[in-house]
């Protein structure tokens, strides 16, 4: 038995995987731009270029999977609603679609993080 729903499970997944993924890299390169002086003071005190990676993949990590998470209920529970209500048959939860979603996008997000960070930061100039 093969689902009627596959394609477009797999159309959504990776409608999904495309906006929490576009929407991490705004929002990571945004903290990174705003966080320049504090990766700067970073370095100043001795942190490793290892450091700074690590922040930026944390950074993007959390940042994907809180959107990956409010996304999957905000979709969730509407349409289970209306699964519900309008058919007859039992809702069936894709779970491999969801744990794709929960913490697949999150590690690719954090990679993709890491791999675009500086290793070094580009010399600025302090006025106090």
């Amino acid at each position: 038995y093969e689902s009627p729903a596959g394609p477009v499970l797999l159309a959504l997944l990776g409608a999904s995987v495309i906006v929490v993924l576009g929407a991490t890299a705004i929002s990571t390169g945004l903290a990174a731009a705003d966080g320049r002086s504090d990766l700067a003071t970073l370095a100043a005190v001795g942190a490793s270029p290892r450091t700074r990676r690590w922040l930026a993949m944390s950074q993007a990590a959390v940042v994907a999977f809180l959107g990956a998470l409010l996304g999957a209920v905000a979709g969730f529970v509407p349409a289970a609603a209306i699964v519900s209500t309008l058919v007859e048959w039992p809702l069936i939860v894709p779970w491999l679609v969801l744990g794709v979603v929960l913490i697949g996008v999150p590690v690719i997000a954090a990679l993709f993080a890491g791999l675009f960070t500086r290793s070094r930061l580009p010399m600025i100039r302090r006025i106090a």
